[in-house]
């Protein structure tokens, strides 16, 4: 039997692609973050009452410094996921 030249597995799994535990609880630390970040400025906010940018600088920095870094791992993680499962989970 002749192999097919065009492949389409891949594709076709991606369609009905799952979101492993593990993917799901890298996500849920992404949006505590958020809620963190939010949670804080909206403190900063009614406490000072005025503008937050020099009472918020270091800690917005920080933050977003560490969501990048977070990204990158839950990037990384879903990419590896999806190749080890030939695209039917992340």
């Amino acid at each position: 039997m002749e192999k097919d030249l065009i492949k389409n597995d891949n594709a076709a799994n991606i369609g009905n692609v799952r979101i492993s535990d593990e993917t799901k609880a890298l996500l849920l630390c992404r949006a505590r973050l958020g809620d963190i970040y939010n949670t804080v400025g909206n403190v900063v906010e009614k406490t000072y009452r005025c503008d937050i940018e020099d009472e918020f600088k270091g800690f917005e920095n920080a933050f977003w410094a560490f969501d990048c870094k977070l990204m990158e791992i839950i990037s990384s993680y879903i990419d590896r996921k999806l190749i080890d499962n030939n695209f039917k989970m992340m």
